[in-house]
This record gives structure tokens, C-alpha cells and sequence, in this order.
């Protein structure tokens, strides 16, 4: 049985959340208008290490092959102390040979494999919603070329700084590492093509995250005044002793060029529906990179969310958003926890700390530090 096709949808960002979502609406015979601020498709981005709780709802787009050729498998994570001694080396079969590979693509490539998914979707790009009010049955929305039209649901999918959240939510409570990381594109070059690599120190970090043909760097410290042109003398000085015992770390930050700042914080909101209007992906909750699980959470919830939509019309979308956060927000939140630990052991700013941190690490059993992972791989959505 097909679903009803008269239910209006709007979704608001085409990044990661809002194109599964329009692609899995799309399956069900009812495109969404997607609207999206950025004028053109990102060229750029950052690494992505998609797990099998993401990479899965590829299987179902009918995108997974695709993925694989765009993508590389990781088969270890190390994690070292800020001298190069290596603390821990994951086996990532801990992790896939149960559940299946964890795949590092550029987020430009993942955007990319999506984007096809929603033809038959009504993409607007530089349009974003000016305001939002709700009636009883129906939401009415203007955008920000003046136009007005009203739907039946509407999903933000814009991001960590939603627009959406602040209009129909207020602002989100979150954490703050007080850290900042510079993040650029290097050669591969010395680094294994299949391993992941992250340096840390006392009010230090450097990591690389392969993906085909090239390197993510991602390196900094405690947020300070530092501008773009300054990163790469700071870091030469804040890591001298990394760079002297490991020469490709030296010659990564040589190739820094125009480094995007990731200011290390997260967003979580304390609800994810308000009558008609829903939040999905980064716009709920928000994550740091530190266990690299953001965009697997956020597929897998619009995903969630779809399949919630497809028993819903118009008179029952408050229902379905009701049981979309009730499905998917317990888990994802815990993912979020599980990052904020992290980078609480991670991003430490005194010797004494680090001493003890590279203690506890070294001898840390894979499996313990990807419970929660494993476990929501396992979970249905």
C-alpha cells in the first residue's frame, strides 16, 4: 500500500540529514521542496568516517556501491602521545567484522552520492526561511526571496547553528571543550592509506583521517586569538618535538593552506518536535568530532524519521514526529555522550593530566572504547 500523496513537505538544508531524508521521501512518492542557503554544492568539507549504523541506510538508497568507490576502509585508529610513542592501535574489526566497514570519504563525495537520490525533489538553492508561524493544521512559511507557502511538516536539517531551532525552539544548550582545531587537506604521503592517526598532548592535538588520494588534518589547542595566517608558525612551535620524530607530521603543516577553524563544541536540543515542525541531524543534537559518529547519527535519524512519515498524513504528522524523536533520541544522544568523553580525555591542557590520560589509554581494550558504538550498531531504527 502506497502512502498518501497529498502530504507537503519542507526540508530545510541539503547537507547530510536533509538529502537522506529528501532521498528517502523521494522513494516514497512524496518529494519534498528541499531548500538550501548555500548557492552551489559543497566543493570542500572535511573527512568523514562513516559507520555501518550510516553507511547502512545507503543499502536502501541504492547508494552503497557508489559509496564504496568514493571511499576508503579503515582498518586501525592509533592514538599516540604527543612524542610519537603509540599508546593504542584499534583493530577496527572489533568493530566490522560483525556489522560491516567503517568508510573515510570527503564529505563533498557523500553530498554527492546523496544529492541524486532526491531528482524528483524541488531543490531551491540560496533560499533559506525568513519565518515560521504554525496553525492548527499547517505551518506557514516565508523564505527569504519573499515568497510564502504553507506546508503540512517541516524538517530542519540546517545544522549545529540552526536557524530553524532558534525560530521554533530558542537556543540549544551544549558543551564547550574551550578548544579549537585547524582542519586542512594534505597529500597522503607518508601516512598509511588506511589508518587514522591522532597525536596527543598536553594542550596539543594533531590527527590525520585518510580518504582516497589525500590526508584531513586536523591540528590546534586551547581557543585563543590565533588568525589564519599565524596557524602554521604556532603549530611548527606547539608540536617541534612531534615533527623532529615524525617528518610527515612536519610536512603536513607545510602544505597548510586557507585552514578551516572547528571550534570543538556541541549542540543538543531539549526537544526535537513542536506540532509540525521537526529537527533532524546536527539541528537536534549536535556533535563533536571526537568519535567521528556525527553523520552516521544523522542518517540514520533522517532515515528514522522517513520511515515514520510514510504511515503519516497530514492530519497525523504531529504523531509521526512524536515517534520519530521517541525512536531515535535516546540513542543519539548517547553517541553524543559517548563524544563528550572524549574529548573531555582527549583535550587536556597540563602535563600531569596527559601523563595520566596516555596511562589509562594504553591499556584500554578496544571493545570498551567502542561499547556504545557497537551497541547502537546492533539497535533497530
Amino acid at each position: 500500500m502506497s502512502p498518501p500523496s497529498d502530504l507537503r513537505l519542507l526540508v530545510i538544508g541539503a547537507g547530510i540529514a536533509g538529502l537522506t531524508l529528501a532521498g528517502r521521501l523521494c522513494q516514497q512518492g512524496r518529494p519534498p521542496v528541499l531548500v538550501e542557503r548555500a548557492v552551489s554544492a559543497d566543493s570542500g568539507g572535511y573527512a568523514i568516517g562513516l559507520y555501518p549504523m550510516g553507511s547502512c541506510v545507503l543499502h536502501g538508497l541504492g547508494a552503497y556501491d557508489e559509496l564504496t568507490r568514493r571511499a576508503i576502509t579503515l582498518d586501525r585508529y592509533e592514538l599516540t602521545s604527543a612524542a610519537g610513542r603509540v599508546l593504542q592501535s584499534f583493530d577496527m574489526a572489533v568493530l566490522t567484522a560483525a556489522a560491516g566497514p567503517l568508510h573515510m570519504v570527503t564529505r563533498a563525495d557523500l553530498l554527492g552520492l546523496l544529492e541524486p537520490t532526491c531528482r524528483q525533489a524541488e531543490l531551491r538553492r540560496g533560499v533559506t526561511v525568513a519565518s515560521l508561524a504554525q496553525a492548527e493544521g499547517s505551518a506557514m512559511v516565508t523564505f527569504d526571496d519573499g515568497s510564502a507557502e504553507e506546508f503540512d511538516a517541516v524538517v530542519g536539517c540546517d545544522g549545529m547553528n540552526s536557524l530553524t531551532r532558534d525560530m521554533v525552539f530558542g537556543p540549544a544548550r551544549g558543551f564547550e571543550s574551550g578548544w579549537l582545531l585547524w582542519t586542512w587537506w594534505a597529500g597522503g604521503g607518508p601516512f598509511d592509506s588506511n589508518v587514522a592517526r591522532e597525536w596527543c598532548g598536553p594542550g596539543s592535538f594533531f590527527g590525520v583521517y585518510p580518504v582516497p588520494g589525500q590526508v584531513m588534518c586536523a591540528a590546534g589547542g586551547p581557543s585563543g586569538a590565533v588568525r589564519g595566517s599565524e596557524v602554521r608558525s604556532l603549530l611548527r612551535r606547539q608540536l617541534a618535538v612531534l615533527c623532529q620524530r615524525e617528518p610527515g607530521v612536519a610536512a603536513a603543516i607545510d602544505e597548510l593552506d586557507g585552514p578551516h577553524p572547528w571550534a570543538m563544541a556541541d549542540r543538543r536540543c531539549r526537544r526535537w518536535f513542536n506540532h509540525r515542525v521537526a529537527l533532524c541531524g546536527d539541528s537536534a543534537v549536535a556533535f563533536m568530532p571526537t568519535a567521528g559518529v556525527g553523520a552516521s547519527v544523522a542518517m540514520r535519524a533522517a532515515a528514522g524519521l522517513a520511515d515514520e512519515l510514510s504511515r503519516a498524513d497530514a492530519a497525523t504528522v504531529p504523531l509521526a514526529f512524536e515517534r520519530y524523536e521517541r525512536r531515535c533520541r535516546a540513542w543519539a544522544e548517547r553517541a553524543q555522550a559517548e563524544s563528550r568523553r572524549l574529548g573531555r580525555a582527549m583535550f587536556v591542557r597540563h602535563r600531569a593530566t596527559a601523563r595520566i590520560r596516555d596511562q589509562i589509554v594504553s591499556r584500554y581494550p578496544a571493545k570498551l572504547a567502542l561499547r556504545d558504538i557497537i551497541r547502537s550498531t546492533h539497535e533497530p531504527f
